[in-house]
């Protein structure tokens, strides 16, 4: 009986493709997908979406509705769909701790888990994400048992921080690469093979060894392929951090680095000086800015925003300076006007 009601669902899952030129998605529930993947020798992709998920729309109306997707899924797996927030996939989004949405999951025909890729993406950079699921070696579930074991090798942990990334586990990211970092030899950190260590270099990394190691050495990590990219990272990392003191984000009241008495400033001047950015001329005057906005210093915030105001450079983030401005002189309003014809800024920007 049950080899009957097994046939039945794998000729109705069959149907429904000659219906759409896409994917596949089987009807009924996850536990029927299972069987049907062990009828048929393959792995269970699941889309966990929920309704108000404009990127869950996306793939599933377009991404996967292409004959391409439809060639590639349905030889590997059998494809099924819930709803986090309905039914079933409230229970099934909290077992297989789903956080964010779409999030694809691939089990083997037994329920393990082998795989997780989070979020939406053209389907030439999804495929080689989901294909990491069908190897052994390059799963999540192999690679995530060795991060827990301690025991991923350092040829294995480039291709871990990529998958952890696809699954958007932000803190096992940070921990192998600065794992990697540590492991590699100083003729290693300057191996474009390593080139993820410096890649993945957020925020919170401004202090790290990785960061300076990659501003003291850019020329060598990135050789000629990296240029662009390389001067990217340095100057998002810098931005990010002088916005946050022009802005008051980061004040002395509440310093959330471990700097001391001082402020940020003195070592991001230190690494700008350093470092052979072309327009490091730039970035230092705006230290003087974000430095007298942090300590509230009214009289330095004028002069140096009236200097970097000369810099090319300054216009992208004019915004940022004229808010500086006007937070400490909101009664110059010509001085104001200004300074926005500089920036190419409307009065109520």
């Amino acid at each position: 009986m049950n080899k009957i009601v097994l046939s039945v669902l794998i000729f109705l899952f069959s149907m429904n493709g000659f219906a759409q030129d896409g994917v596949k998605f089987m009807e009924g529930n996850f536990q029927e997908a299972l069987n049907v993947a062990r009828q048929q020798k393959k792995m269970v992709f699941v889309d966990v979406y929920t309704s108000w998920c404009g990127p869950c729309r996306w793939m599933s109306e377009e991404v996967l509705q292409t004959p391409e997707a439809a060639t590639y899924f349905d030889k590997h797996f059998v494809c099924f769909k819930i709803d986090a927030e309905k039914g079933d996939g409230v229970e099934f989004a909290k077992k297989y701790d789903v956080h964010a949405y779409p999030t694809f999951l691939m089990f083997l025909p037994d329920g393990t888990l082998q795989h997780k890729v989070v979020g939406a993406d053209t389907l030439k950079l999804f495929i080689p994400r989901v294909e990491r699921g069908l190897k052994e070696r390059t799963s999540w579930k192999y690679l995530m048992e060795k991060y827990v074991k301690g025991t991923l090798q350092k040829r294995e942990i480039p291709v871990a921080i990529q998958v952890f990334e696809e699954a958007h586990m932000k803190k096992e990211v940070k921990g192998v690469t600065d794992s990697l970092f540590q492991l590699l030899s100083p003729n290693e950190k300057l191996n474009g093979r390593y080139w993820v260590v410096y890649e993945q270099l957020k925020y919170e990394d401004l202090f790290t060894p990785r960061f300076k190691f990659l501003v003291q050495n850019r020329t060598e990590i990135a050789g000629k392929g990296r240029v662009a990219e390389s001067f990217e990272i340095i100057r998002t990392m810098l931005f990010d951090h002088l916005i946050n003191n022009t802005t008051g984000r980061i004040t002395s009241k509440q310093n959330p680095w471990n700097c001391g008495e001082a402020n940020e400033m003195p070592y991001m001047r230190s690494l700008i000086e350093m470092s052979d950015l072309p327009d490091k001329a730039f970035f230092l005057a705006w230290c003087d800015v974000a430095s007298a906005c942090y300590f509230g210093q009214a009289g330095q915030v004028k002069k140096s925003i009236n200097k970097i105001a000369t810099f090319p450079e300054a216009e992208q983030y004019g915004r940022t300076f004229v808010w500086a401005y006007k937070h400490y002189f909101p009664e110059e309003e010509d001085r104001l006007e200004s300074l926005r014809e500089v920036w190419n800024l409307k009065e109520n920007e």
